[in-house]
């Protein structure tokens, strides 16, 4: 049998070092809504004086019915949109509460808020109560730092909008500043030129234009004087300039 083995063997390779992965059970949807359930958790741990015991319920029956049906797609139950009316209702409750005893935890309750607001698009719901999702998603902006940070915010306003706009775009309430389709346009403006991206700024400028036509041109005179500060980016005045009528 000769020359069959080698007279030196060759030498070992060591094997790559192995890279840790954690097993998961469910898919995103089901684990963004468990992930939810013990953000509650911690945040009722952190700050014990806005624990809600109705909060709690609402969001553990929305981990349930992920668990049996799945984190995406459309519900076969009826009175799940009440379900994700009272869970918004409750938070806004509780930053109401929170507000109003000075109390820490707004970046907690918007996280939830917008958690709870995303487990009804991911099941195709219409957002039930837009107001406390438009605060939530402004409290966001205002905290975000950096491009990246504005950006994902961004991104989530434009499907905020999307979902709600099959209700909201008619916007009867013409009389009310504080309405939450004007809210969602302006802040979505708003929080594109803190992106100072031009791309960004143009989208949500053509959707401010299209959902606030009367508003838009009092909008761009406002930023404009904004812009002028030290600071601004070149491009912020651009783009504004460019949408302000002679």
């Amino acid at each position: 049998m000769e020359g069959v083995f080698p007279a030196t063997p060759p030498p070992l390779q060591e094997d790559p070092p192995l890279d840790p992965k954690i097993i998961r059970i469910g898919d995103e949807g089901q684990l963004a809504t468990r992930e939810l359930v013990r953000r509650f958790e911690t945040f009722a741990e952190r700050h014990p004086g806005l624990d809600s015991a109705a909060l709690r319920t609402q969001l553990r029956t929305l981990e349930s019915i992920d668990r049996q049906y799945g984190g995406h797609g459309a519900l076969p139950l009826e009175d799940v949109e009440d379900l994700a009316a009272a869970s918004l209702t409750e938070l806004a409750h509780v930053a109401e509460h929170a507000r109003r005893a000075s109390l820490p935890g707004e970046g907690d309750i918007a996280d939830l808020t917008l958690g709870v607001a995303l487990w009804a698009t991911r099941h195709e719901l219409p957002i039930p109560v837009v107001e406390p999702v438009a605060n939530a998603l402004a409290v966001r902006s205002n905290e975000a730092r950096g491009k990246a940070a504005l950006s994902a915010v961004f991104g989530l306003m434009q499907g905020v909008i999307d979902n709600v706009a099959p209700r909201l775009a008619p916007d009867l309430e013409r009389s009310n500043p504080e309405r939450p389709w004007r809210l969602l346009h302006a802040n979505l403006a708003i929080t594109a030129i803190r992106t100072e991206e031009a791309s960004l700024m143009d989208s949500a400028f053509d959707a401010l234009e299209t959902a606030l036509p009367d508003e838009a041109q009092s909008f761009y005179a406002e930023a404009r004087a904004l812009a002028l500060a030290p600071g601004i980016s070149p491009v912020v005045r651009e783009r504004i300039e460019a949408r302000i009528q002679a």
